[in-house]
């Protein structure tokens, strides 16, 4: 019994020796496993980094052996690490190829237009595709003062002048009609607040000392009505009724024309262009001389007989003619009086698909007949006569079109494109337009010299809302309003009689109608006091005003001549602080 009971207390002492055991041969495994995975990494790590720099450096396939001592000094683990790298896994670590170079320039490029594209929408500037890298800058940039009905007074000028010189612009076209101070035969064709020759004298000082050249503009065909509405000159017109435009065909005119040259030239003795007007001649071919001859000929002979005036007194004078009544003349006709030798043409276009308006065809006939040419652009009431404020964004956009236009058409003309003129109204929406002109371009790189030159706070910080909004804020009155240019204070023309009351005679005769048709109605239902009460006060009244409009426009048609400007200010208007001289 002793023995059977020692043998099951070996039998169960072996049994746990032979647990243990097995429990630490399992521990021992598992911490080999551990530290076996912990070599592999580093050895993984190292074995990664090595191949990496390999394969940058040689670009070759790869078999290496590796034997790594890790851990501990006491502790050698060898390991035969054997990696093959295919084709495909190696190319994806060679340095790229020249083709994939340019592509991703090409990516990263398309990247950054994106970019400033988004840019550009935020802050509404209208998309031309102009490259601000490589721009088409106008060889002149010049801004057009139209002095007439609401001309600026001299201090104006001494603050104007710089401005628009900081702003990119070479030169002033000065149009002056009734505002200059003509004398002899004709003095009463002169405003009454008309400059004297001192003040033009001084505003012409202004431009050199701005270094700004002056271009005169006199008109000499159509829109003469400054001096055509009075009865002292009323025959010269081509339609005795209307003093739009007068007759190229009696010697009168042409004597009127060169009185008016010479006078303008007495107090502008050193300019190097003169512009002659012609836009815009509506009524030719209509007076008992005219009637006989073809319109393309008077208009001609008309430019060919002014610039002889010019060139036989001043022949040094490069004369300027607005395009518009030149676009549909046969290139031949205008090649027989050797056009291109007398006058350089301006073509004008204000909306913004230019070649709407001049085709292909016509820039193609201008090169052909004109060694060079001007454009000119809009910033003012191109897009409506009774706008208090234009709307930039469509003159910025004018203004870029213009670029894209005249570096194509540049490369045509033999002297290409002598430059641009815009026309102010309100300093903001020149701003735009001249620093586009002056760069080539319109972006947000620009908001700098855009700001500065308007005077602006320029905002900090790179969470600043955009500098302008020309779709959120159309005026940019919202995002101008502390700048300190000239006439920020002042930042913050009837229509034409006919087209005013052309439905006043339909509308008239409706509400007869309305009133008739109410009594008829009314009849079966109310007493005659009753309805004569309701027509009295609801229709009535508009019929009163309409009789009144109507009588008013046939006393306004009725006058042939009309006094100088200004008119006399209205007495009533001294209680609000105006001047009553």
């Amino acid at each position: 019994m002793r023995k059977k009971s020692h043998y099951g207390v070996r039998k169960k002492v072996t049994l746990l020796v032979a647990i243990g055991l097995s429990v630490l041969i399992l521990f021992g495994l598992e911490y080999s496993r551990l530290e076996e995975n912990k070599m592999n990494e580093l050895i993984n790590e190292e074995r990664d980094a090595q191949v990496v720099a390999e394969a940058l450096m040689k670009s070759i396939n790869v078999k290496f052996i590796e034997t790594a001592n890790k851990i501990n000094k006491d502790q050698t683990v060898s390991s035969k690490i054997v990696t093959e790298f295919d084709i495909e896994e190696l190319s994806k670590l060679e340095q790229p190829n020249r083709e994939e170079i340019a592509r991703r320039r090409e990516a990263d490029v398309a990247d950054k237009q994106f970019d400033i594209l988004e840019t550009e929408q935020q802050l509404g500037i209208p998309y031309v595709n102009l490259d601000p890298k490589n721009p088409y800058v106008p060889k002149q940039r010049i801004v057009h003062l139209d002095l007439k009905g609401a001309p600026p007074i001299l201090p104006y000028f001494k603050k104007l002048f710089p401005l628009i010189k900081t702003m990119g612009a070479t030169g002033v076209l000065l149009e002056y009609e009734d505002m200059f101070p003509f004398t002899g035969i004709l003095k009463n064709i002169s405003a009454k607040n008309a400059y004297s020759s001192d003040s033009i004298k001084e505003i012409l000082n202004l431009a050199k000392e701005a270094k700004l050249e002056v271009i005169p503009l006199i008109q000499t065909f159509g829109h003469v009505e400054f001096a055509l509405k009075h009865g002292e000159f009323a025959h010269l017109r081509e339609v005795p009724g209307s003093p739009q435009a007068l007759c190229p065909s009696r010697r009168r005119s042409l004597d009127f024309i060169k009185e008016m040259i010479k006078q303008v030239m007495e107090l502008h003795p050193s300019i190097k262009f003169l512009h002659i007007g012609c836009d815009e001649v509506f009524q030719i071919g209509e007076c008992d001389v005219c009637r006989l001859e073809m319109h393309e000929n008077l208009f001609l002979n008309h430019i060919k007989n002014v610039a002889d005036i010019v060139h036989s007194s001043y022949p040094h004078l490069r004369l300027i003619v607005w395009d518009d009544m030149l676009r549909h003349l046969p290139q031949q006709s205008m090649q027989e009086i050797n056009l291109g030798s007398l006058v350089e043409p301006m073509v004008w276009v204000y909306a913004e698909d230019i070649y709407r308006f001049v085709q292909p065809s016509i820039w193609d006939k201008y090169a052909a007949v004109f060694k060079t040419a001007w454009t000119a652009s809009a910033f003012k009431g191109a897009f409506g006569e009774t706008l208090y404020v234009p709307l930039p964004k469509r003159h910025l956009e004018n203004n870029l079109r213009w670029l894209d236009v005249m570096s194509t058409q540049a490369q045509t003309f033999k002297q290409g494109m002598m430059g641009i003129v815009c026309f102010p109204a309100a300093i903001p929406s020149l701003a735009l337009s001249l620093t586009a002109v002056t760069n080539g371009f319109f972006n947000s790189s620009l908001k700098e010299k855009f700001l500065t030159a308007l005077s602006c706070p320029v905002p900090n910080g790179a969470h600043s809302s955009p500098f302008i909004n020309l779709d959120g804020d159309p005026f940019l009155w919202e995002k101008l309003n502390r700048c300190m240019f000239p006439g920020n204070a002042f930042f913050s023309l009837p229509m034409r009689v006919d087209e005013l009351t052309a439905d006043l005679p339909r509308v008239y005769h409706s509400m007869i109608s309305l009133a008739r048709s109410a009594v008829d109605a009314m009849s079966d239902v109310f007493d005659n006091y009753t309805i004569s009460e309701w027509i009295e006060q609801r229709i009535y009244p508009y019929i009163v005003e309409l009789e009144r409009l109507q009588n008013q426009s046939i006393a306004l048609k009725s006058v042939n001549q009309w006094p100088s400007r200004p008119l006399p200010p209205l007495k009533e208007l001294q209680r609000f602080g105006v001047a009553i001289n």
